[in-house]
């Protein structure tokens, strides 16, 4: 089994935190003993508090979320407006703790792949460096096309592992064609899977969702089983 993958978007504001928290529940009723991590936060903790509770693991809040800045903002900017030194080395640490805890540890990033973490360390370096396979966070509709072939792109450029795609419908809006031809283009111009298409669901636009809910929900839209997590 795996030991990890490292959940990133095509964006900020995709839904990254509903499907790696989702996933987390997913695999939790599977009985694997997962854990989460969101190395850096940016305005609020808010995203490690939901994959704190959709995993439901006992971590204090700071070994799931070891950096956190109070601007929502990239956070080298954060970092410089609030003049502080981003330690990389305690996100390293972090994360092998959480290794020596789990079987498997879903870590989701901050915005895109592409995100500047320091002004000369991105988010693509992070996974990198933590050598995790990535799952991609894309929106489902009009403009994924473009956005998710230039993330796939960026993630090869630095030699990444790409364990697939999430087409995520984060915002409630009628499907049109875009949501019905995108899947089968991505994979065709990316030769990526698209492991899933998840619809706008109002009772996960929440801080706390029942995580029983949330597994059943990820397990009907998710075939998180064919990145060989089990």
């Amino acid at each position: 089994m795996a030991h990890g993958i490292f959940i990133t978007g095509t964006g900020t504001e995709i839904g990254k935190t509903v499907i790696a928290g989702g996933l987390a529940a997913a695999l939790k009723h599977a009985r694997t003993n997962v854990g989460v991590m969101k190395p850096i936060s940016t305005g609020d903790i808010a995203d490690a508090q939901f994959l704190k509770h959709a995993a439901h693991v006992d971590d204090e809040l700071a070994a799931i979320n070891p950096i956190y800045l109070r601007h929502p903002l990239a956070p080298s900017v954060a970092a410089r407006i609030e003049n502080r030194e981003i330690d990389l080395s305690c996100i390293e640490t972090g994360f092998a703790a959480l290794q020596q805890k789990y079987d498997f540890v879903i870590v989701e990033g901050v915005g895109g792949i592409a995100v500047p973490l320091r002004d000369d360390f991105l988010v693509a370096h992070l996974i990198h460096q933590l050598r995790l396979p990535v799952l991609i966070v894309a929106a489902a509709g009009l403009g994924t096309l473009n956005h998710t072939l230039l993330t796939v792109a960026f993630a090869q450029r630095f030699g990444l592992q790409i364990a697939g795609i999430v087409l995520n419908r984060h915002i409630p809006e009628a499907a049109g064609l875009a949501e019905a031809t995108n899947p089968v283009e991505i994979e065709k111009l990316t030769d990526i899977p698209v492991i899933g298409v998840v619809p706008y669901e109002k009772r996960l636009d929440t801080a706390q969702p029942d995580p029983a809910f949330l597994a059943d929900f990820m397990n009907q839209h998710i075939a998180w089983r064919k990145l060989g997590i089990l």
